[in-house]
């Protein structure tokens, strides 16, 4: 738990590895499309962004390039050693393939705002990859403001877009809790004053939520089949949407080396 004070009246949810499976399965989805070791292409894409004196994803999440640009970029990258057999432009296509929405975390945060709560999304984001998330969820008018990366300029975890996210409400940051899974975004919440919860997986995540909060956690329901899903022929299928959401260990706590922190 995190600086657990009273006064918070605005939460605000990342996406990616939140309201999402891990990011490492999404990475280990592009890598195999690919035919390129995950590791390998998460080197290609660190070695890209560092040319620029960025950090992985930052030139798509803060709309400096297109996605079509920074995919032939890195498959000019990852040659001679690797040539993919996909093309890179279309990354976002695999990263997104049959992910499912985590509607029980969801769910759990339209019963915040039926308390009460005001609820934002806070998210780096790629402007290509807007259309997945809107398929995975449709309607995102639970959260009352949506702050993306790629409109904004900033990305978490520069403390600019966490300004942002406190006038949009006209919050001070001690009212302000962000839920997000990378160490990085959370200790930069903290360090303006937010509470913040490290999601790991549904069940500490309400635990956090409850004791921040105050009231019981909210409980899990069982899996259902109308949990959002959407399927490519071109990726085998994410993880089931029955199973937990560890966001930092990848499909079943099995964890992957160098997996890709973010979230998208």
């Amino acid at each position: 738990m995190r600086g657990a004070r009273p006064g918070v009246t605005v939460v605000w949810a990342d996406f990616g590895g939140v309201l999402t499976p891990p990011v490492g399965d999404a990475l280990r989805q592009v890598a195999d499309a690919a035919g390129i070791p995950v590791t390998e292409l998460l080197a290609g894409i660190r070695r890209l962004a560092a040319r620029d004196g960025t950090d992985l994803l930052e030139p798509l999440e803060r709309g400096l390039i297109s996605q079509r640009e920074w995919g032939r970029r890195l498959t000019a990258e990852l040659a001679p050693a690797y040539v993919p057999r996909v093309d890179l432009g279309d990354f976002g296509d695999y990263w997104y393939a049959g992910r499912p929405l985590n509607r029980d975390l969801h769910d759990a945060l339209v019963a915040l705002r039926g308390r009460g709560f005001r609820l934002g999304m806070l998210t780096n984001s790629v402007r290509e990859w807007e259309v997945h998330r809107a398929a995975m969820l449709p309607d995102q008018t639970v959260f009352e403001r949506v702050i993306k990366s790629h409109e904004t300029g900033q990305r978490k975890p520069d403390p600019e877009i966490y300004r942002l996210a406190e006038e949009a409400f006209g919050a001070a940051p001690p009212e302000c809790l962000l839920i997000d899974d990378t160490e990085a975004n959370c200790s930069a919440a903290e360090a303006r004053g937010w509470r913040a919860v490290r999601h790991r997986d549904n069940g500490s995540t309400l635990a956090e939520l409850g004791a921040l909060l105050g009231g019981e956690a909210v409980k899990l329901v069982p899996c259902r089949p109308d949990t959002a899903k959407y399927d490519s022929p071109q990726v085998r299928p994410g993880p089931s949407a029955c199973r937990p959401y560890l966001a930092c260990g990848g499909r079943d706590g099995i964890q992957t080396p160098g997996v890709l922190p973010g979230d998208y």
